[in-house]
């Protein structure tokens, strides 16, 4: 079966009906139109704001984007920025245009793959409805354009087993989708084997042609990265983020859970549709089982990037990151669905992208009307908060959009430490930072988990502005703040540093604690020491404490705490 599937390559497809014709182009149209509905109104994730501030500034070494720099998707966004659309626009212009394309570059690819026409376009339209290629195209990602272009550079690459222009074509797009996101060059360098195969013995200077080609568009692109970032910093900032991928994300992470337990991550719930998953991993099973020719195919070209995700990239992310071997699933699925239903096909594939749509449709209805939480919290800043006289402390989650929508603010990173308190800054100050607050002065910004909860990474739906009113500098020993309702906490170590305001003479000193007696051997000693002298010592024979110390506190330095 297998010998027949490759002599099938060169001879044409075959041709399609008039009917058929504008079946395709009718699933093309719905499948465009559909699109428009996932377009979000605001920017929402990390990555999108670092694709943005690239636009203004390429540099790889400040992560204007993460290494190795994705220069020929900031090169594409950056002229479509010329016919007047924004940074933000831009960069989703370019995502709409490779969703619209999913439908009939995956169609090609199936019919070039020798693939009945009705399996065809159920495969396409699958693809295309996937709750996370339908999301994620209406967003600034390069996950869906770059995932189109690569299946065009596939469809060109088996086309050009029979037809030279097609071999180069596909060469040099899949040259330029390498230089969209690397790992495209995991799923293309197959059929770019397999078209050699045919084409050298044709001739061997078109070959040498088509991979001189590659080659150039590749090395130019990132030789470009390089120089526009710096050749030092740019070697830098690759090595950096390697080793930080095999720190946290890879296998080897030490806090990464085995591979048997992130390969449903990856391959079976990339999004939490158990429906929806149930039946797409059925029958891409039964394609698996059945193995023919074009499968084999298939799954031998997608299978290193299948590989390469599952050990290397974050399972957090699967649902994003999914994308890139979606087609694969899709053509599984397709093919699968054909042994099942046979006659009934096309009615089968309605209802399961029915299904798709009907689940998918509640996460785009709020993306799409709705103020993302960190563009809505930095909005506020900007409504609210003076440029001139405050200072914006953000945290490290919030820095791309505080450096994209606060370029004129005062900023001030602080990484995982904590704000200082008013009385060290001296002027005003605001606290941006992923998640709610529980001041009662801050100002929350939260979307609704719902079914996006179950599609995206679970990141960003929260975002709080809080003035910094603190009085308490909290130090070693102490943990973020945590609350519930109205009233907020912190948990301590065996020892605790804070530091209080400077203040004159006589003061008042309340403290309030929860000794966890249930989960201690016996009662802990406490002592309380200001500013080095013992002002309080017992043993904490209750779980709730209250207690209230008149102490001397000094005027002309922070005063020291230590429990």
């Amino acid at each position: 079966m297998l010998r027949d599937w490759w002599l099938s390559l060169e001879r044409r497809p075959e041709p399609l009906t008039g009917r058929q014709w504008g079946m395709v182009a009718a699933a093309t149209l719905v499948a465009g139109l559909s699109r428009l509905l996932a377009l979000a109104r605001t920017p929402w994730d990390w990555d999108e704001l670092l694709f943005m501030l690239s636009l203004d500034h390429f540099n790889v070494a400040r992560h204007r984007p993460h290494p190795p720099g994705f220069p020929l998707y900031v090169l594409t966004a950056k002229f479509i920025r010329k016919l007047g659309f924004g940074d933000f626009h831009a960069l989703q212009a370019l995502s709409l245009l490779g969703a619209i394309a999913i439908v009939p570059a995956m169609f090609f690819l199936c019919r070039e793959l020798r693939m009945r026409f009705s399996t065809s376009l159920a495969a396409a339209m699958l693809l295309a409805f996937f709750p996370n290629v339908w999301f994620y195209g209406g967003g600034a990602f390069s996950d869906v354009p770059s995932m189109t272009l690569v299946i065009l550079a596939y469809a060109l690459l088996f086309a050009g087993c029979r037809n030279p222009y097609a071999y180069l074509a596909g060469a040099v797009i899949l040259a330029v989708a390498v230089g969209y996101r690397p790992q495209n060059l995991l799923v293309g360098l197959g059929p770019l084997v397999i078209a050699t195969i045919f084409q050298i013995r044709r001739s061997v200077a078109r070959v040498v042609s088509a991979v001189a080609l590659l080659a150039v568009i590749i090395g130019v692109s990132y030789l470009m990265a390089a120089f526009l970032t710096g050749w030092s910093e740019y070697r830098e900032a690759v090595r950096m983020h390697q080793a930080y991928i095999s720190r946290t994300d890879s296998f080897l992470s030490p806090t990464r859970p085995p591979l048997w337990r992130v390969f449903d991550d990856f391959f079976v719930m990339p999004y939490h549709a158990p429906a929806i998953n149930i039946i797409v991993c059925a029958l891409a099973l039964i394609a698996m089982i059945r193995s023919r020719g074009h499968v084999v195919v298939a799954l031998l070209t997608f299978g290193p990037l299948c590989i390469a995700s599952w050990l290397m990239l974050d399972r957090f992310s699967a649902s994003r990151f999914s994308i890139g071997y979606a087609p694969l699933i899709a053509l599984l699925a397709a093919e699968g669905l054909q042994f099942v239903a046979r006659r009934t096909e096309p009615i089968v594939a309605a209802v399961i992208i029915a299904l798709m749509i009907v689940w998918t449709w509640p996460a785009l209805s709020i993306v799409r009307p709705s103020i993302s939480p960190p563009v809505a919290a930095v909005d506020w800043i900007r409504n609210h908060v003076d440029a001139r006289t405050a200072t914006i402390y953000v945290d490290t989650g919030m820095v791309p959009f505080a450096e994209w929508y606060l370029p004129e603010y005062k900023l001030r990173f602080i990484g995982e430490s904590q704000p200082p308190p008013s009385w060290a800054t001296r002027q005003p100050g605001y606290y941006l930072r992923e998640d709610a607050s529980t001041s009662p002065h801050a100002e929350n910004f939260i979307r609704p988990h719902k079914r996006l909860w179950d599609l995206v990474r679970q990141r960003y739906f929260e975002v709080s502005v809080r003035p910094i009113a603190e009085v308490v500098a909290f130090g070693k020993g102490w943990y973020w703040e945590e609350g519930e309702g109205p009233q907020a906490w912190r948990w301590m170590g065996a020892r605790s540093e804070a530091a209080l305001p400077p203040m004159p003479g006589e003061v008042r000193l309340t403290l309030s604690l929860y000794v966890p007696l249930d989960a201690l051997g016996s009662p802990p000693n406490i002592i309380v020491r200001l500013n080095g002298a013992t002002i309080d010592a017992f043993r904490a024979t209750r779980s709730f404490i209250n207690r209230e110390l008149v102490v001397h506190a000094r005027s002309d330095a922070p005063n020291a705490l230590v429990i």
